[in-house]
């Protein structure tokens, strides 16, 4: 099911334990971490060797840090969408409130004690970029720095690059349940399935070194530039959360209603195949709603991540980026069986690895009056600018639209649709999503 292609770069998450954490060692690693999306193992061998692999590593880490720090904080639905039971004001009995509810988010409503809700959904997503880079034409450079072997004196400086054209697609299955243990509390379980592909094409190599003693250029780019294609796929159980939610107002048929709750997320899917985020999570919430036919609703919380390898896959775990959350929306009633929803959802990650590309002239050297040694322009043989990564830490913020329509077409029975579109190109973004799903409620 796994193919091992290529080595290093790209490398994405973490080990599937929470205290348990090593080095990953992509040499031998048959894990989807080290297949995406290039290798310095195809740099050194159609550039000017190994030593490439450990120059791009530093630029590896920070493109892989960046995108799996959001495979972590996907969307999911709501654990609570469909019909809900409120006792009337100064009633025993209960009556249906057939307003449907918000499909991305969670409302302040509960299902009832003793009540039991189930639903299973299915999403995709085709990834198109990282931090606005788009992926069907991601660069990889290098540069390093080396003493000549026959001369210790002699400084030899290094630098290069290759193009990469990623597919990165996941598709998504999330089974819930959720029970009501008292009137105004739930408990739900979220237990989600993750199918990985990739596929990549790296071409279009160039490799480049300036040698101090000789005071000169070399072109070392392969005479024919080959095209290396590598694919892999993973597929297995994703990290499960545990939500417990408490109403605290709106009980008795009032307009407003107001919770608050608590979720953990365990790092129960393989990292090491992007299945997982190899980190203890807690996100802390709460919920408004105004109960109308056209009802308005604002969630807002903060997630918290432990240690994860996937921040630097070659040194020791660090923090999991988190943030603040927030979503806010409309629930339309169309009908008694019909419903439509429409929110924007917000994820921040603070002190989140990144990376930038940026266009300089290459100056690997310069004379004793500090000017820079230039490759010579004649020709063209010898680049004298390309592409470069800037490495660094940012904080971002990803915005979603989100936009769905449920029926009921029995009673206890929910269908509903959804299609999610990132506002900004911050971050790992994907192509419209679509969702689907189906729920029960009893």
């Amino acid at each position: 099911m796994k193919y091992k292609a290529l080595w290093l770069f790209i490398s994405f998450v973490t080990v599937p334990a929470v205290c348990s954490f090593g080095q990953v060692n992509c040499t031998t690693s048959t894990k989807l971490i080290c297949e995406f999306p290039v290798s310095a193992q195809t740099l050194g061998a159609y550039t000017i060797g190994a030593p490439a692999s450990a120059a791009a590593q530093s630029v590896g880490n920070a493109i892989n840090a960046s995108v799996a720090t959001q495979l972590t904080q996907l969307p999911i639905p709501s654990a609570s969408i469909g019909v809900v039971s409120l006792r009337q004001k100064g009633q025993e009995a209960t009556a249906p409130f057939d307003n449907l509810g918000p499909l991305l988010t969670d409302r302040p409503d509960t299902v009832g004690k003793g009540h039991v809700y189930a639903g299973f959904s299915y999403q995709h997503f085709n990834f198109n970029s990282v931090n606005g880079i788009s992926l069907g034409t991601l660069p990889v450079t290098f540069t390093y720095a080396q003493q000549s072997p026959a001369n210790a004196g002699d400084l030899q400086v290094f630098y290069g690059s290759e193009t990469n054209r990623v597919q990165f697609t996941l598709d998504q299955e999330v089974g819930m349940a959720t029970y009501g243990v008292t009137k105004s509390t739930d408990v739900s379980l979220v237990v989600p399935y993750n199918e990985v592909q990739m596929k990549v094409t790296t071409y279009n190599f160039s490799a480049f070194f300036y040698d101090s003693g000789a005071g000169t250029y070399t072109n070392e780019s392969p005479a024919v530039s080959p095209s290396v294609y590598t694919q892999g796929s993973s597929s297995g159980l994703g990290d499960m959360m545990v939500i417990l939610k408490q109403q605290v107002l709106g009980g008795e048929g009032s307009r407003t209603a107001v919770a608050g709750g608590v979720s953990a997320r365990f790092p129960t899917g393989d990292s090491l195949n992007l299945l997982g985020s190899g980190a203890f999570g807690g996100n802390i919430f709460g919920l408004f709603e105004y109960r109308a036919r056209i009802a308005p609703h604002v969630k807002i919380g903060y997630q918290w991540n432990n240690k994860s390898q996937l921040v630097n896959l070659n040194a020791l775990p660090s923090r999991l980026p988190g943030g603040l959350q927030f979503a806010s929306g409309v629930d339309a009633k169309i009908n008694r069986t019909f419903g439509a929803s429409f929110d924007i959802l917000g994820t921040q990650f603070v002190n989140s690895p990144s990376f930038s590309l940026s266009n300089g002239l290459v100056c690997p050297a310069k004379n004793s009056t500090g000017v820079c040694v230039a490759p010579p322009a004649a020709g063209g043989a010898i680049s004298q600018s390309f592409n470069t990564e800037t490495t660094g830490i940012n904080t971002y913020t990803t915005v979603n639209v989100s936009f769905g329509v449920k029926w009921v077409p029995v009673r206890h029975f929910l269908i509903y649709g959804n299609l999610l579109k990132q506002a900004n190109n911050v971050g790992l973004r994907s192509n419209l999503v679509p969702l689907v799903g189906i729920a029960f409620k009893r």
